[in-house]
């Protein structure tokens, strides 16, 4: 049995195609960086980008944005194909109780009359890696950016504090 699947590998290696990691497909692929996509929809779309983050979908990039709209107590989910940021998914749904902690962050970035892509370019001053997921939250009376950036060797947590404007040091970890 192994000499048949063995042989099978020297005379069609490409029955045998392992699922891209996601730092492979973010080196090798031709994607349109995170931040612009987000830009795009708060340029496009009333409300504050409160998450961003990215998954594999059938060995494609696709780009997942949260947007709030305070005033209408709504959040809409976007799905973004990563090759060319055209809209997968748009889906429109009123606030839930697990939405309250980033309305609260939400709220504090309006106060600093900031974005989230701009909240996003500040915590990665000086941080290397992929961004591969950036979230407001607020937990212990803070409220804070919590990016995930991801290199070949290891994936990297910070927490950057809206209201400071400076990373947290107790909540940083790896």
């Amino acid at each position: 049995m192994f000499r048949i699947v063995l042989s099978l590998l020297v005379v069609f290696p490409s029955m045998v195609m392992a699922t891209p990691s996601m730092h492979t497909l973010l080196s090798e692929g031709e994607y349109v960086q995170p931040l612009i996509v987000i830009e795009q929809v708060e340029a496009e779309y009333s409300g504050i980008v409160s998450s961003f983050d990215m998954d594999v979908e059938n060995g494609q990039l696709i780009y997942e944005i949260d947007l709030l709209n305070l005033d209408d107590s709504e959040v809409t989910e976007f799905s973004f194909d990563a090759s060319d940021g055209s809209l997968v998914t748009k889906k429109l749904s009123v606030f839930e109780a697990d939405d309250l902690d980033q309305v609260k962050a939400a709220q504090v970035l309006v106060k600093k009359e900031m974005t989230f892509t701009e909240l996003v370019r500040m915590a990665q001053q000086d941080q290397t890696g992929y961004l591969i997921e950036a979230e407001l939250d607020h937990d212990l009376a803070i409220s804070y950016l919590e990016l995930k950036l991801l290199n070949v060797s290891s994936k990297h947590t910070i927490a950057f504090d809206i209201e400071e404007l400076r990373p947290l040091p107790l909540l940083q970890w790896d």
